[in-house]
């Protein structure tokens, strides 16, 4: 599969099939939180009623590979940077950090996108499904995508100040720095990379390229950065 971007309406270069989407489920306790589905002859489900909300402890390794039985890898495309071919074959996660409260959704055995597995778990989401109106909201939260493990790959979010708050993407230093030591206090090992990502396809904003050359490159170098 190509994986691009996490904000596009189809992440794979092969044909796209209609999902099937469950009505919103009621909101899952706890700080770290998964929608699960299960890999069904080597595929992620695509049906929303076959998969669920569960309570994790904390992110770890076998969590972010668990995604491989559904053949989730990182793949090259012609669109993305070419630095980030290092990271082929490497498994790709999907996930949202609620801002103030750390509240964290990760993505597993399912190609739902962030704004269909979010619902009913976040305060202010609104989704009107694929209208020609469409409308989405994210509430107050920052979407994310991991490639690897919590110590490999690295750690891609979309950064943009012009953002609305709403729009499900980082839009200050505060609000990176806060990620970063969210994912470190749920698993993520301080030394794995991070960029800041200019979606549709997974390349690196200005403002991280300028960053990386003063020596921002991992999560606990941004955990430490100031606005």
């Amino acid at each position: 599969m190509v994986w691009k971007t996490w904000t596009s309406s189809n992440y794979s270069s092969q044909p796209s099939v209609p999902r099937v989407c469950a009505e919103p489920r009621p909101m899952q306790q706890g700080n770290v939180i998964a929608v699960v589905g299960n890999s069904v002859a080597g595929r992620v489900s695509r049906d929303g009623r076959k998969e669920h909300v569960e309570r994790l402890a904390r992110i770890n390794d076998e969590i972010l590979a668990y995604n491989l039985d559904g053949r989730l890898a990182l793949m090259r495309d012609r669109k993305n940077d070419r630095q980030f071919d290092r990271f082929i074959a490497m498994p790709f996660t999907k996930g949202v950090t609620e801002r103030e409260s750390g509240r964290t959704l990760v993505i597993l055995g399912s190609n739902a996108h962030h704004i269909e597995a979010m619902q009913g778990q976040f305060n202010g989401v609104v989704w009107t499904g694929k209208d020609i109106d469409e409308t989405k909201k994210y509430g107050s939260t920052i979407r994310w995508i991991n490639v690897g493990n919590t110590r490999e790959g690295f750690i891609g979010l979309d950064y943009n100040p012009l953002s609305a708050r709403d729009a499900g993407t980082a839009t200050s230093m505060k609000d990176v720095s806060f990620l970063a030591r969210t994912l470190i206090g749920y698993g993520y090992d301080k030394n794995k990379k991070l960029y800041l990502l200019n979606p549709p396809y997974i390349t690196e904003r200005e403002e991280g390229k300028s960053l990386r050359a003063r020596g921002f490159q991992t999560i606990k170098d941004y955990m430490e950065l100031k606005e």
